[in-house]
């Protein structure tokens, strides 16, 4: 279990806005939400998990991820290694 400074900061982190939703992510990677959404299915894919889903029972789930880990896989993406890290 995480300190209460550790917690703390992990809240604040949430609250600096750095806690991306999927159509955050989608909006950042400049792609449709269905397309996040075959990122997370492909077996091959090195996109990061998500910090936290909650799966409702009629629901799409909700899924968190931190931004900088998001901006990290866009900029170690193949795609943009082969075109000068564009973005």
């Amino acid at each position: 279990m995480a300190s209460r400074s550790d917690a703390a900061k992990q809240l604040q982190r949430l609250l600096d806005r750095e806690v991306l939703d999927i159509h955050g992510v989608a909006e950042l990677l400049g792609m449709k939400r269905s397309s996040v959404n075959t990122l997370l299915v492909r077996d091959d894919s090195s996109f990061p998990e998500p910090i936290f889903e909650l799966r409702g029972k009629n629901r799409h789930p909700l899924r968190l991820w931190w931004r900088e880990d998001v901006e990290a896989w866009l900029r170690n993406r193949p795609s943009n290694r082969m075109n000068g890290g564009a973005r």
